[in-house]
């Protein structure tokens, strides 16, 4: 039988998996409590159990679907976005001075050549009315 591989069927997976060691967990803590322990097999007991408290949150962080390594992952990814977004803010307004800056020269330009334009009309004018003496 071949299980999805997608994200959802993973998350249930472990959903699954966490709630099913939960369950033990506290199967073995009822069991615990209702049969008393040797003295003998006292410090193996004790060890179980400090090593499965060690692993409650890390079973609560799964069962709530927060793993902590996600969280650091997407805390890093959103810094490089906020980043990138920071760089393209300022390439942008580094752009628009970019073309402020030509308008004005194309405007200066164009008030040189139509002063040149206008000149060259007012001496051909004042050529063809008056022409020069020699």
């Amino acid at each position: 039988m071949k299980l999805p591989s997608n994200g959802a069927a993973k998350s249930i997976r472990s959903y699954a998996g966490s709630l099913f060691v939960f369950l033990f967990i506290v199967g073995i803590i009822i069991t615990l409590i209702q049969f008393p322990v040797l003295e003998s097999n006292k410090e193996i007991v004790l060890m179980l159990i400090g090593s499965i408290a060690a692993s409650i949150p890390i079973l609560i962080s799964t069962i709530s679907g927060t793993i902590p390594d996600d969280v650091n992952i997407l805390k890093s990814t959103l810094e490089k976005k906020e980043h990138q977004i920071q760089m393209l803010v300022a390439a942008k307004d580094r752009l628009e001075e970019m073309v402020i800056d030509l308008q004005k020269e194309m405007l200066k330009n164009q008030d040189a050549v139509m002063d040149k334009i206008i000149l060259k009309a007012a001496i051909d004018f004042d050529n063809k009315h008056n022409p020069p003496k020699k």
